[in-house]
């Protein structure tokens, strides 16, 4: 596994909680791709003061702005279906997700132009840049 040496050991996870969406800019993508975000479609369980993740199979990487997204593991999801390791519900609910997620953050409604609409999400600025001891 490859790790940027400027990087370090740790990388931190956003959840968007109502759009069952994890962020992340991973530590193991090489320089060239250093900033940009791993984004998987997840199932979130709260119970009490308990958090549960699940990842749903479809990602999405996204780069800087005027480069195209990607969307990834869509056929993951399928053999998740066919294989009953997830109900009809669930990847109805992860292929809503994942449309959701383009259409606010990346795509928008009529959207043209090289900035993404949304992306990183607004509702992660106050909390990116909080310094972490040891972090």
């Amino acid at each position: 596994m490859y790790v940027r040496p400027d990087a370090g050991r740790r990388q931190r996870a956003f959840l968007l909680l109502d759009e069952s969406v994890q962020l992340n800019q991973p530590v193991v993508f090489k320089p060239e791709h250093a900033g940009w975000w791993y984004i998987d479609l997840v199932e979130i369980r709260e119970s009490g003061d308990t958090v549960r993740v699940t990842d749903h199979y479809v990602d999405f990487i996204v780069g800087p702005p005027g480069l195209p997204y990607r969307v990834l593991d869509l056929h993951e999801l399928g053999e998740a279906l066919t294989s009953g390791k997830l109900t009809t519900s669930q990847v109805a609910h992860v292929l809503a997700a994942a449309q959701a997620f383009a259409d606010k953050h990346l795509q928008g409604k009529g959207h043209r132009g090289q900035q993404w609409p949304d992306f990183p999400p607004a509702a992660l600025s106050p909390v990116r840049e909080i310094e972490i001891p040891g972090f």
